[in-house]
Order: C-alpha cells, then structure tokens, then sequence
C-alpha cells in the first residue's frame, strides 16, 4: 500500500506492507519478493557533472567548513566551524534549558515504555500489531543540529532535535495522529497561508485600527512541558469524538504523552549528552503543543483588552 511522506525538501514513496495480513505461510515469501525488488533496483543517473562531484567531495571532506542548511529558504550554508561548536556550546550552557547527563538514559526509557505497552495490550486496548510497531527495536539516541537563521542579525543558530528511530518516535508519531484533530477545534486556527489569505480579504480594518504581527522567540524550546500537558488533558476532556480514535483512555494517552515529554535527552558531535530540563523537545508531537500553548496563550491576552 503506497503512500507519500515528506522527508525534508523531497517527497517519498514509501511502501507499506501488513504483514498481519499475510499468511504466515506466506511471510516470508513477500520479504523475499520485497529484498528481490530493492536489491535490483537501479539509482537513476547522476544529473551534476564529474567536476561538480569532485567539488561537493571537496566541501565533505574538509572538516574547517560545517555545511547545514538554512533554517528558512532552500538554500545552504557554510559556516566555520570552530565559529559553529562555539555558538552550539554557549547555547547549551544555558543551565535554564539545558542539562548535562552523566550517562545514556536510553536502557530505563525503554523498559519503562515496554511495561507500559504489555499493560496495554493486556487489557485489549492495542493490538499485537500495534505494540510491535510502537515497540522500541532501535536504540538511537536523538542528535542534535542546528541551523543558521540567515533573515535575522549576527546569524543566530536554531536548535533541532532529530528525534527519528529514537525509542518513543513511533509512539510520538501516533499520538500525533490521535492529537492532531485537536488543533482545529478553536476560532483561531488557520490552515495555511492560503487560508489565512482568504481570512483577511473579508477584513475591514477602521480608522483608529491597525494589522499587529507578534513573533515568539524559540517556540519550540519554550514551551513548557507541564503547562502543555494541562492544555492537553483540558482538550481531550472535551473531545466528544475520541473514542472514535483510539481505544485508549484519556489517562492512557496522557500517561504515554508523559513519557515521550520527558524522554528529552539528546547527544551532539562531541557525544557529550544533554536534556532539556522543563521544556519540550522537537518530536512529531510538538507541534500539536505549540498550537495549543499559543492558543491558550492569545485567548488570555484577548480576553485581557479593553475595548
């Protein structure tokens, strides 16, 4: 069954296969097919030049120059790389957002998020199926990067987590999916800029008024995991369709959106591990918190105006 994903700035076609589906019998039969398939598979020809390879193996291989790229704009930047760990390591000695580990949490993490799933699974609330897909298999510990905010003065760097293969992506990416019909249900979401567009050609403004554009600085790593979870638990409490969802409970769901919150750790290039300390990390989750926090956030402003 082909779907598309988004992987940075290129689309994928990923196939996937239910195996719970198959006949057992029949198993190892479509593996075989499937390894026949990637294995002769071709890569398409190069579309660069000899010397434009020769160029980019230049730029890989000199280690004076950090490639990355931009955080807005397709486009890339290469920056020195003594001046880049200089500007990572002042942002992690930020004992406010940052914490330094003495050791890999990743073991305790993972039994912790396996008793949570054979309890679930043993009260019938997810599938054999299910738990092997959310089941930890890989132990990656989530990198950190960063990328370079070349629009804003002195080029200040914007820190990313990459969360995938860790041991609660999956968990995340699910939740996401129960969440995510949240965001919709409040007056002040708008879908995209299309949207938005549309929104304000049936503005009028009046004499005495004006168009107000706020920015929030580092949203991401500012948003506080304990207010998060409170906005959260006060929507899924509201949330009439749920059931429709998923078959875990509100407490379920919030006992698992705990434990992704507060896997927050993450390694950089020098292998020195960090954690964010009360503020939540780039998961697939995040945004669906962002939106909420911000939402909850603007409600108490615009009901604070006098009008």
């Amino acid at each position: 069954m082909p779907f598309k994903r988004r992987h940075g700035g290129s689309t994928q076609i990923v196939f996937v296969f239910f195996l719970e589906r198959v006949p057992r019998c029949g198993i190892d039969e479509v593996r075989a097919k499937i390894t026949t398939i990637i294995k002769s598979s071709k890569p398409p020809p190069p579309n660069i030049s000899k010397g434009e390879v020769e160029a980019l193996n230049s730029l890989e291989k000199d280690t004076t120059l950090t490639i990355l790229p931009a955080d807005k704009g397709k486009c890339v930047v290469c920056m020195d790389s003594e001046s880049y760990r200089r500007q990572v390591k002042a942002m992690l000695a930020d004992g406010r957002t940052y914490e330094k580990l003495k050791s890999d949490p990743t073991t305790k993490h993972e039994r912790n998020l396996v008793a949570i799933l054979n309890r679930l699974l043993k009260e019938g609330k997810i599938k054999e199926a299910q738990k092997r897909y959310l089941f930890p298999t890989a132990e990656i510990t989530p990198r950190l990067y960063c990328t370079p905010k070349i629009h804003k003065k002195d080029v200040p760097l914007r820190p990313i987590v990459d969360y995938t293969g860790s041991i609660a992506y999956n968990v995340s990416r699910s939740l996401a999916d129960i969440l995510s019909p949240l965001v919709h249900n409040t007056e002040h979401h708008v879908e995209n800029a299309k949207d938005l567009t549309g929104t304000l050609k049936e503005v009028r403004l009046g004499d005495i008024e004006t168009f107000v554009s706020f920015d929030v600085t580092s949203l991401f790593t500012n948003t506080p995991i304990k207010r998060a979870l409170e906005v959260t638990r006060s929507k899924l409490m509201r949330d009439l369709d749920l059931k429709d969802r998923t078959l875990l409970s509100m407490d379920d769901i919030m006992e698992l959106l705990e434990f992704v919150l507060t896997t927050t750790y993450f390694t950089t290039k020098t292998r020195l591990l960090f954690q964010y300390t009360s503020k939540c990390q780039f998961t697939p989750l995040v945004p669906c918190f962002r939106i909420h926090h911000m939402t909850l956030q603007f409600d108490h402003a615009a009901a604070s105006l006098i009008l």
